[in-house]
Protein backbone atom coordinates (compact mmCIF):
# COMPACT_ATOMS: atom_id res chain seq x y z
CA UNK A 1 0.00 0.00 0.00
CA UNK A 2 1.43 3.28 -1.04
CA UNK A 3 2.34 5.48 1.76
CA UNK A 4 3.05 8.99 2.30
CA UNK A 5 6.99 9.41 2.94
CA UNK A 6 9.79 12.20 3.68
CA UNK A 7 10.16 12.93 -0.12
CA UNK A 8 7.65 16.74 0.61
CA UNK A 9 10.65 17.47 3.09
CA UNK A 10 12.06 20.82 2.43
CA UNK A 11 9.06 21.60 -0.04
CA UNK A 12 6.64 24.88 0.77
CA UNK A 13 3.60 24.98 -1.10
CA UNK A 14 2.94 28.87 -0.52
CA UNK A 15 6.36 29.53 -1.95
CA UNK A 16 5.86 27.36 -4.84
CA UNK A 17 2.01 29.26 -5.46
CA UNK A 18 3.56 32.54 -5.04
CA UNK A 19 6.31 31.85 -7.20
CA UNK A 20 4.49 30.47 -10.23
CA UNK A 21 2.01 33.31 -9.86
CA UNK A 22 4.31 36.13 -9.86
CA UNK A 23 6.49 34.41 -13.28
CA UNK A 24 2.74 34.35 -14.12
CA UNK A 25 2.20 37.70 -13.97
CA UNK A 26 3.09 38.72 -17.71
CA UNK A 27 1.46 35.76 -19.21
CA UNK A 28 -1.78 36.48 -17.51
CA UNK A 29 -1.27 40.42 -18.87
CA UNK A 30 -0.54 39.12 -22.46
CA UNK A 31 -2.48 36.10 -22.85
CA UNK A 32 -3.79 36.77 -26.24
CA UNK A 33 -0.25 37.84 -27.26
CA UNK A 34 0.47 35.18 -30.79
CA UNK A 35 4.09 34.33 -30.16
CA UNK A 36 3.57 31.81 -33.22
CA UNK A 37 1.39 30.71 -35.69
CA UNK A 38 -1.79 29.61 -33.67
CA UNK A 39 0.18 29.74 -30.47
CA UNK A 40 -0.56 32.44 -27.83
CA UNK A 41 1.24 33.39 -24.90
CA UNK A 42 -1.41 31.86 -22.10
CA UNK A 43 -0.20 28.07 -23.89
CA UNK A 44 2.95 28.79 -22.41
CA UNK A 45 1.78 29.07 -18.67
CA UNK A 46 1.70 25.64 -19.05
CA UNK A 47 5.14 25.48 -18.09
CA UNK A 48 4.62 27.56 -14.90
CA UNK A 49 4.66 25.04 -12.20
CA UNK A 50 7.81 23.39 -13.61
CA UNK A 51 9.52 26.67 -13.77
CA UNK A 52 8.43 27.22 -10.04
CA UNK A 53 9.10 24.05 -8.77
CA UNK A 54 12.51 24.05 -10.30
CA UNK A 55 13.92 27.32 -8.45
CA UNK A 56 12.66 26.18 -5.41
CA UNK A 57 14.43 22.82 -6.06
CA UNK A 58 17.74 24.10 -6.73
CA UNK A 59 17.58 26.69 -3.90
CA UNK A 60 17.93 23.46 -1.84
CA UNK A 61 19.65 21.34 -3.69
CA UNK A 62 21.11 22.36 -6.37
CA UNK A 63 21.06 21.10 -10.12
CA UNK A 64 20.82 17.68 -8.69
CA UNK A 65 17.50 18.53 -6.57
CA UNK A 66 16.75 19.65 -10.52
CA UNK A 67 18.04 16.67 -12.09
CA UNK A 68 16.07 14.76 -9.77
CA UNK A 69 13.12 16.27 -10.35
CA UNK A 70 12.83 16.09 -14.40
CA UNK A 71 13.66 12.46 -13.79
CA UNK A 72 9.84 11.77 -12.48
CA UNK A 73 8.85 12.67 -16.19
CA UNK A 74 9.14 8.82 -16.79
CA UNK A 75 8.95 7.60 -13.47
CA UNK A 76 7.04 4.40 -14.84
CA UNK A 77 9.06 1.86 -12.63
CA UNK A 78 7.22 3.57 -9.88
CA UNK A 79 3.90 1.53 -11.12
CA UNK A 80 4.22 -1.65 -9.40
CA UNK A 81 0.70 -3.05 -9.89
CA UNK A 82 0.13 -2.60 -14.04
CA UNK A 83 -3.74 -2.84 -12.99
CA UNK A 84 -3.44 0.60 -12.43
CA UNK A 85 -2.45 1.36 -16.37
CA UNK A 86 -6.19 0.40 -17.00
CA UNK A 87 -7.72 3.66 -14.65
CA UNK A 88 -4.73 5.88 -16.23
CA UNK A 89 -5.79 5.31 -20.04
CA UNK A 90 -9.44 4.31 -19.10
CA UNK A 91 -10.75 6.93 -16.73
CA UNK A 92 -10.96 10.05 -19.33
CA UNK A 93 -12.32 8.15 -22.36
CA UNK A 94 -15.25 6.63 -19.88
CA UNK A 95 -16.10 10.65 -18.98
CA UNK A 96 -15.89 11.64 -23.09
CA UNK A 97 -17.72 8.17 -23.71
CA UNK A 98 -20.57 9.19 -20.63
CA UNK A 99 -21.12 12.89 -22.80
CA UNK A 100 -20.89 11.50 -25.45
CA UNK A 101 -23.96 8.94 -24.94
CA UNK A 102 -26.02 11.30 -23.01
CA UNK A 103 -26.18 13.84 -25.98
CA UNK A 104 -27.03 11.23 -28.11
CA UNK A 105 -30.13 10.07 -25.12
CA UNK A 106 -31.13 13.87 -24.91
CA UNK A 107 -31.59 14.02 -29.36
CA UNK A 108 -28.46 16.79 -29.26
CA UNK A 109 -26.31 16.85 -32.33
CA UNK A 110 -23.22 14.75 -32.00
CA UNK A 111 -20.58 14.32 -34.11
CA UNK A 112 -17.78 11.62 -35.00
CA UNK A 113 -14.59 11.06 -33.91
CA UNK A 114 -12.13 12.24 -36.79
CA UNK A 115 -8.50 10.03 -36.05
CA UNK A 116 -5.68 11.81 -38.14
CA UNK A 117 -1.96 11.14 -38.19
CA UNK A 118 -1.48 14.61 -36.34
CA UNK A 119 -3.16 13.26 -33.53
CA UNK A 120 0.28 11.41 -32.26
CA UNK A 121 2.35 14.46 -32.77
CA UNK A 122 -0.15 16.61 -30.96
CA UNK A 123 -0.40 14.06 -28.17
CA UNK A 124 3.33 14.03 -27.60
CA UNK A 125 3.15 17.86 -27.36
CA UNK A 126 0.26 18.02 -24.85
CA UNK A 127 2.36 15.31 -22.92
CA UNK A 128 5.38 18.01 -22.53
CA UNK A 129 3.06 20.58 -21.29
CA UNK A 130 1.42 18.28 -18.91
CA UNK A 131 4.72 17.53 -17.28
CA UNK A 132 5.29 20.86 -17.18
CA UNK A 133 2.10 21.84 -15.07
CA UNK A 134 2.45 17.74 -13.01
CA UNK A 135 6.26 17.96 -12.14
CA UNK A 136 4.93 21.16 -10.37
CA UNK A 137 1.52 20.52 -9.53
CA UNK A 138 2.39 16.68 -8.55
CA UNK A 139 5.80 16.45 -8.55
CA UNK A 140 6.23 19.50 -5.93
CA UNK A 141 3.34 20.79 -4.01
CA UNK A 142 0.44 17.94 -3.60
CA UNK A 143 2.99 15.62 -1.25
CA UNK A 144 3.34 18.36 1.44
CA UNK A 145 -0.18 19.53 0.88
CA UNK A 146 -1.69 15.55 1.45
CA UNK A 147 0.62 15.31 4.50
CA UNK A 148 -0.90 18.34 6.15
CA UNK A 149 -4.47 18.13 4.80
CA UNK A 150 -5.02 14.64 3.42
CA UNK A 151 -5.24 13.52 0.14
CA UNK A 152 -8.84 14.29 -0.89
CA UNK A 153 -8.67 18.03 0.97
CA UNK A 154 -5.16 18.84 -0.72
CA UNK A 155 -6.38 18.02 -4.35
CA UNK A 156 -9.51 19.73 -3.98
CA UNK A 157 -7.74 22.72 -2.70
CA UNK A 158 -5.14 22.24 -5.59
CA UNK A 159 -7.81 21.25 -7.89
CA UNK A 160 -9.51 25.22 -7.28
CA UNK A 161 -6.16 26.57 -7.78
CA UNK A 162 -5.45 24.96 -11.39
CA UNK A 163 -9.28 25.32 -12.25
CA UNK A 164 -9.05 29.38 -11.60
CA UNK A 165 -5.80 29.92 -13.74
CA UNK A 166 -7.83 28.76 -16.56
CA UNK A 167 -9.92 31.67 -16.68
CA UNK A 168 -7.93 33.72 -18.74
CA UNK A 169 -8.42 31.59 -21.43
CA UNK A 170 -12.13 30.97 -21.14
CA UNK A 171 -13.12 34.16 -20.09
CA UNK A 172 -12.66 35.53 -24.02
CA UNK A 173 -13.87 32.43 -25.40
CA UNK A 174 -17.42 33.89 -25.76
CA UNK A 175 -18.77 31.01 -23.52
CA UNK A 176 -21.45 32.24 -20.42
CA UNK A 177 -20.51 32.14 -16.79
CA UNK A 178 -22.93 29.35 -16.87
CA UNK A 179 -20.54 27.02 -19.15
CA UNK A 180 -17.33 28.62 -17.23
CA UNK A 181 -18.50 27.95 -13.73
CA UNK A 182 -19.23 24.26 -14.63
CA UNK A 183 -15.62 23.69 -16.84
CA UNK A 184 -14.14 24.78 -13.87
CA UNK A 185 -15.97 22.48 -11.17
CA UNK A 186 -15.32 19.73 -13.97
CA UNK A 187 -11.47 20.37 -14.00
CA UNK A 188 -11.26 20.93 -10.16
CA UNK A 189 -13.07 17.48 -9.67
CA UNK A 190 -10.61 15.66 -11.87
CA UNK A 191 -7.83 16.28 -9.78
CA UNK A 192 -8.94 14.18 -6.88
CA UNK A 193 -8.82 11.46 -9.51
CA UNK A 194 -5.27 12.63 -10.83
CA UNK A 195 -4.51 12.31 -7.00
CA UNK A 196 -5.94 9.23 -6.78
CA UNK A 197 -4.15 7.80 -9.95
CA UNK A 198 -0.86 8.85 -7.99
CA UNK A 199 -1.27 7.79 -5.08
CA UNK A 200 -2.09 4.24 -6.25
CA UNK A 201 0.72 4.13 -8.94
CA UNK A 202 3.78 4.95 -6.51
CA UNK A 203 3.28 8.53 -6.70
CA UNK A 204 4.14 8.67 -10.56
CA UNK A 205 4.10 11.99 -12.33
CA UNK A 206 4.30 9.73 -15.39
CA UNK A 207 1.07 8.06 -14.88
CA UNK A 208 -0.29 11.73 -14.10
CA UNK A 209 1.07 13.47 -17.02
CA UNK A 210 -0.40 10.63 -19.20
CA UNK A 211 -4.36 10.84 -17.45
CA UNK A 212 -3.72 14.63 -18.08
CA UNK A 213 -2.62 14.78 -21.87
CA UNK A 214 -5.57 12.57 -22.41
CA UNK A 215 -7.49 15.15 -20.50
CA UNK A 216 -6.57 17.45 -23.47
CA UNK A 217 -6.16 15.24 -26.43
CA UNK A 218 -9.35 13.21 -26.53
CA UNK A 219 -11.78 16.34 -27.49
CA UNK A 220 -9.50 16.76 -30.41
CA UNK A 221 -10.60 13.99 -32.25
CA UNK A 222 -14.03 15.90 -32.60
CA UNK A 223 -14.63 18.37 -35.25
CA UNK A 224 -14.59 21.96 -33.28
CA UNK A 225 -17.50 23.94 -31.86
CA UNK A 226 -17.30 27.05 -34.04
CA UNK A 227 -19.07 28.99 -30.80
CA UNK A 228 -16.33 28.90 -28.87
CA UNK A 229 -13.47 30.80 -30.47
CA UNK A 230 -10.22 29.21 -29.45
CA UNK A 231 -11.23 26.55 -27.20
CA UNK A 232 -11.34 22.69 -29.16
CA UNK A 233 -14.65 21.34 -27.68
CA UNK A 234 -17.09 19.49 -29.78
CA UNK A 235 -20.60 20.56 -30.33
CA UNK A 236 -22.00 17.88 -27.73
CA UNK A 237 -19.44 19.45 -25.17
CA UNK A 238 -21.58 20.40 -22.14
CA UNK A 239 -19.10 20.77 -18.66
CA UNK A 240 -22.40 20.39 -16.55
CA UNK A 241 -22.21 17.02 -17.24
CA UNK A 242 -18.78 16.18 -17.34
CA UNK A 243 -18.24 18.32 -13.63
CA UNK A 244 -21.07 16.11 -12.30
CA UNK A 245 -19.95 12.37 -14.04
CA UNK A 246 -16.41 13.26 -12.37
CA UNK A 247 -18.24 13.92 -9.24
CA UNK A 248 -19.32 11.30 -9.22
CA UNK A 249 -16.03 9.73 -9.59
CA UNK A 250 -14.51 11.48 -7.28
CA UNK A 251 -17.15 10.56 -4.82
CA UNK A 252 -16.84 6.72 -5.70
CA UNK A 253 -13.26 6.79 -5.31
CA UNK A 254 -13.35 8.93 -2.04
CA UNK A 255 -15.72 6.11 -0.51
CA UNK A 256 -13.94 3.25 -1.83
CA UNK A 257 -10.46 3.68 -1.15
CA UNK A 258 -10.47 6.19 1.75
CA UNK A 259 -10.12 10.52 1.86
CA UNK A 260 -6.90 10.22 3.68
CA UNK A 261 -4.77 8.88 1.39
CA UNK A 262 -7.17 7.80 -1.60
CA UNK A 263 -4.93 4.23 -1.88
CA UNK A 264 -6.32 2.39 1.07
CA UNK A 265 -9.36 -0.04 -0.77
CA UNK A 266 -12.00 0.06 1.69
CA UNK A 267 -12.60 -4.13 0.96
CA UNK A 268 -9.11 -5.13 0.27
CA UNK A 269 -8.62 -8.56 1.65
CA UNK A 270 -6.41 -8.34 4.87
CA UNK A 271 -2.54 -10.21 3.81
CA UNK A 272 -3.01 -11.40 8.10
CA UNK A 273 -4.53 -14.96 8.61
CA UNK A 274 -7.52 -15.21 10.60
CA UNK A 275 -7.03 -16.19 14.51
CA UNK A 276 -7.96 -19.80 15.14
CA UNK A 277 -11.18 -20.38 17.15
CA UNK A 278 -10.38 -21.79 20.38
CA UNK A 279 -11.86 -25.22 20.84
Amino acid sequence: MPTLNSTSKGKSPLAFFLLAAALGIPIFIFADVEVFPNIILFNFGAFLPVTAALILVYRKNRTAGMVELLKRSFDYKRIKSTIWYLPVFLVVPFTVSVQYGLALLRGKPVSSPHFSPWIIPIFLLLFIAALGEELGWMGYAFEPMQERLGAVKASILLGIIWALIHIPLFAPSGASPYWIMWQLTYIAATRVLFAWIYNNTGKSVFAVAIMHTLFNTLWLLFPRNAELAGLARPVFYNPRDLALTTLVLATTTTFLWGSKTLAQYKYARSSQPRDKRKT
